[in-house]
């Protein structure tokens, strides 16, 4: 992998204490970066979910015509099987996120056996710029699979896969493999690679502060004057 590998230690708390993506926005508010997903990708296969790691991108692009219109076009299985991501031995660490640009909705960017194989791999998590398929089998995973619909269409003759490892594009969010991926009920949060650190260590500490604040809230402390002190909400 060309990217660095956040330390799986400065990771571990984060995980432990499931901070959530309302703390990380937060966070890259002050930070003036990072971007959350649109709300229209949602989990498919679970009710709720929460996971944090590196985004390892597939970028789809459409397939143009060329200019003999008498020639056969190419949209052959050499074109998408890279979206198996076959240069990967495992997907520890990583969520498998892919995109088209603008929201796939009328063909499938994964489905119950590659999702199935994704977990085998041992990915965290399936982002998907779009829609899947196979909802029976993508049921039966524990893995959280995120999409925006399910359709029966895939996308073999329409699109190819562009590149793999380096960044997709999600409507108007750009993915870069190595990112950090904050996903839970809330919603979904791209953290750029060299933000992570810092941010990791920030929403640690407000999460002690709400957490704390929350405690006091249900003791009968007035939130406003919580907020006068702590400078959070």
């Amino acid at each position: 992998m060309s990217f660095e590998l956040i330390s799986p230690q400065l990771l571990k708390e984060f995980k432990a204490r499931k901070i959530s993506t309302s703390t990380v926005i937060d966070v890259l508010d002050g930070l003036q970066a990072g971007n959350a997903l649109t709300p229209k990708i949602q989990a498919v296969n679970t009710e709720d979910h929460y996971f944090v790691a590196q985004a390892y991108t597939v970028q789809w692009k459409l397939i143009r015509k060329g200019s003999d219109i008498m020639k056969e076009q190419a949209s052959t299985w050499s074109q998408v099987s890279r979206f198996l991501v076959p240069e990967l031995q495992s997907g520890v660490g990583l969520v498998y996120v892919a995109g088209a640009g603008p929201l796939l909705t009328h063909a499938a960017l994964a489905g119950g056996m590659s999702c199935t194989y994704f977990e085998q791999l041992g990915f965290d998590g399936v982002v998907l710029g779009g829609a899947v398929r196979d909802l029976k089998e993508i049921r039966k995973l524990s893995m959280p699979i995120l999409a925006s619909n399910p359709i029966p269409t895939d996308t073999q003759g329409a699109y190819w896969v562009y590149e793999t490892g380096g960044q997709c594009q999600i409507e108007q969010v750009t993915v870069q493999s190595g990112d950090l991926i904050v996903s839970d009920i809330n919603g979904t949060v791209v953290v750029p690679l060299n933000l992570a650190e810092e941010l990791i260590q920030q929403a640690l500490l407000i999460d002690n502060t709400e957490n704390t604040m929350l405690e006091k809230i249900r003791q009968g402390v007035r939130l406003p004057e919580l907020i006068s002190i702590t400078k959070r909400i």
